[in-house]
């Protein structure tokens, strides 16, 4: 399983909008999966009928060479449930400010670094490693086994997962193995990226006209943005399903001003911005946060002070609603969980404290996902790992959940 993940870190499917470069790993997994007994078929997104109309297709991806990877093992037949896992093949551009090269894995004690190891190769080699246990001992199962690694995942993309799911089939039940910390998770918040911008007036006024710096102008409203992220605790979580642990995080994730190289700016810009990636709880809609972040940031703008400035909105990731998978699958793994951990305490269902592409599962398919995957740090971040142990203990989970729901044949 280590090799397998580690084998995985050093294909670096990095997803660039709008490109990616995932097709290595596809490749990778495909040659595994059909090892292990399953049917592969690896296709293109512009192959599927309707996606490009479908009312949840976010444009301006270029998909040219990033293919979908779906694979089956049939089931026996007579009783037992289908279930699917679905891994997305992308992780985010590595970075080389860590201590570690974000493609080269690296073990260290209880750890394995490297782009990717927690979001989600981990989860993915855990998956392979319960089908190589069944393979190995022989399991037949009586109810459909899938499997899939779908592309354009991150960075509010999820049209590969619209894809699959568009193009079937239908499985009773998928597990999602992005990095929960063993928390089995039948729901997870949601999130937008918005683009702020800031306009003034710039140059060194050597002509006597008046300037306006909009860099001062966006300190305020970066100032409002850290009093709404410290009052989201405060707003109560009337949400379906389980009560999230965590409120909804709001990241102040980029800022830019001027054009000018650092060491060589000698005049006020003529604008600046910031990225802002907000997230919400299940049952809240880009209309909800509408009304309560957005409004908050026009009202500051309707202030004197902001008068001199031009203040712009952009969204520039899909709205990713959170969901809520209504599945007994959610029941079979809180169990398992608890068996596997010697019963020692008593595992309940939680809300996953991110956004993933669970929601095209749960809003546009038949198919509920539930989310489930190992512990780790510094997803997104240099020097990201996953722990090992979790790895294992989220394999053994895995090849239980499976022999129940698709029932082993006796």
């Amino acid at each position: 399983m280590v090799r397998i993940a580690s084998e995985l870190i050093e294909l670096p499917s990095e997803n660039s909008p709008p490109y990616g470069f995932e097709k290595q790993v596809q490749l990778y997994l495909q040659h595994h999966l059909e090892e292990l007994g399953f049917g592969c078929e690896v296709y293109e997104l512009d192959t599927v009928e309707g996606l490009l109309e479908h009312p949840a297709y976010w444009p301006g991806r270029d998909y040219s060479d990033r293919p979908n990877l779906h694979a089956c093992k049939p089931g026996v037949g007579g009783g037992g449930k289908s279930l699917m896992f679905s891994v997305h093949a992308d992780v985010v551009i590595g970075s080389d400010k860590g201590l570690y090269a974000p493609f080269i894995p690296v073990v260290e004690g209880n750890r394995l670094y490297g782009r990717g190891s927690n979001d989600m190769k981990g989860g993915a080699a855990a998956a392979l490693m319960a089908f190589h246990y069944l393979k190995t001992h022989e399991v037949k199962l009586k109810g459909d086994l899938y499997f899939e690694s779908v592309v354009d995942e991150e960075m509010g993309g999820a049209n590969g997962t619209l894809a699959a799911r568009l193009r079937g089939p239908h499985a009773d039940a998928a597990i999602i193995p992005e990095p929960t910390n063993m928390k089995v998770c039948p729901s997870h918040l949601g999130g937008v990226t918005w683009r702020i911008a800031v306009h003034g007036k710039g140059g060194m006024g050597f002509g006597g006209e008046e300037l306006c710096n909009p860099i001062y102008g966006l300190g305020r409203i970066i100032g409002e943005i850290e009093r709404y992220h410290a009052e989201m605790g405060l707003i109560p979580a009337n949400t379906p399903g389980p009560v999230p642990g965590t409120k909804p995080n709001v990241v102040l994730s980029f800022l830019k001003a001027g054009d000018f190289e650092p060491g060589e700016a000698d005049g006020i810009p003529e604008s600046c911005f910031l990225e802002i990636w907000l997230e919400c709880y299940p049952g809240q809609s880009l209309d909800d946060m509408e009304r309560t972040f957005a409004k908050r940031i026009h009202d500051l703008c309707e202030q004197p002070a902001m008068k001199p400035y031009k203040v712009t909105w952009e969204q520039i990731t899909r709205c990713i609603p959170g969901t809520v998978a209504d599945t007994e699958l959610t029941s079979v793994l809180t169990d398992i969980l608890s068996q596997a951990q010697d019963g020692q305490s008593d595992v309940k269902p939680e809300v996953a404290p991110f956004a993933c592409d669970a929601f095209v599962f749960n809003e546009y398919s038949r198919t509920p996902a539930v989310i489930l995957g190992p512990s780790g740090q510094n997803a997104h971040a240099p020097d990201e790992y996953v722990d090992l142990d979790s790895l294992r203990l989220l394999a053994q989970v895995y090849i239980e959940a499976i022999m129940q729901w698709c029932e082993q044949e006796q």
